[in-house]
């Protein structure tokens, strides 16, 4: 009787086992690897769980980035792919999405960017046999708009062109401010420059430019941190990154004596809502 009670429960313990397995699997999102996918690439080692705002984004200002009087210029763009590798290149489509953000002007094909369906881009948008990943262009355009209004926002996703469709839905878009202006750089926000150099503004951008003789864009600044997993950053140096806002911040004195000193301009150093300022902000915030 002994045995048999223990058979019975030995046959309950693996049908639970079974029907639990049944239910995992239900939960688990399915992924063949006969489905290709795409995918933006933010970071190295990263998870969706880690993805965090601005991670999948970037801007460009032609005043910052392109030489003077150039009217086009090319962003590129990594893109990783999800799936069976094929010995074949095969074709990958992207498409501009709507960014619905309050006060958000979207950038015009033709105007602002080269249409991503333009014949002369086909053979770039292309993933190379035995290859998990890829840069491509986005070929942005100097429109006098820029300048006089302002910057417009180009929002990236993947068409599914039959080869490819977009991955997972934390990496299937990349955002990509387009500027004639010095605007701020999305790695500003991402590494928390605000708690080095205090609030951005294009006045301080500009001097820090001036001062360094450097770009102090998104790629620069990259370079200054490390970028662990899961998102989390820290200064490659954070000694020199400390010493770099208190040198600001004497030259601005510096600079701002001479400038009240000088009956000709007679007034510090401002942003439009009032003076440059290098006192770094808590917490970055």
């Amino acid at each position: 009787m002994k045995r048999i009670v223990m058979k019975l429960s030995n046959l309950l313990y693996a049908g639970g086992l079974l029907l639990l397995a049944t239910a995992c699997e239900k939960d688990l999102p399915k992924f063949s690897d006969e489905e290709c996918m795409l995918t933006f690439h933010y970071g190295d080692g990263l998870t969706t769980a880690g993805v965090k705002d601005g991670m999948g984004s970037r801007s460009h200002s032609f005043k910052l980035n392109s030489a003077e009087g150039q009217m086009r210029d090319t962003v590129w763009l990594r893109v990783n792919t999800m799936g069976k590798l094929s010995a074949d290149s095969r074709p990958l489509a992207l498409m501009q999405v709507e960014d619905t953000t309050q006060g958000v002007v979207n950038a015009v094909a033709g105007k602002h960017y080269v249409a991503f369906d333009e014949p002369s881009l086909a053979a770039l948008y292309q993933v190379p046999g035995d290859s998990a990943a890829v840069k491509v262009p986005v070929v942005v355009l100097r429109d006098a708009s820029l300048e006089a209004e302002g910057d417009v926002v180009l929002k990236i996703t993947f068409r599914d062109n039959g080869w490819f469709k977009a991955g997972y839905p934390e990496f299937a878009t990349y955002t990509l401010t387009i500027s004639d202006r010095l605007t701020k750089p999305e790695a500003w926000d991402k590494f928390s420059l605000n708690s080095y150099f205090g609030t951005y503004g294009p006045q301080k951008h500009e001097l820090m430019i001036k001062w360094t003789e450097k770009s102090w864009d998104d790629e620069y600044i990259s370079t200054l941190f490390y970028e662990y997993f899961q998102g989390y950053f820290a200064p490659k140096d954070e000694a020199y990154i400390a010493y770099l806002g208190q040198w600001f911040a004497e030259r601005l004195e510096e600079e701002n004596e001479e400038r009240l000193a000088n009956p000709e301009i007679g007034k510090v150093w401002e942003e439009e809502d009032g003076p440059v300022d290098f006192t770094p902000v808590a917490n970055g915030y």
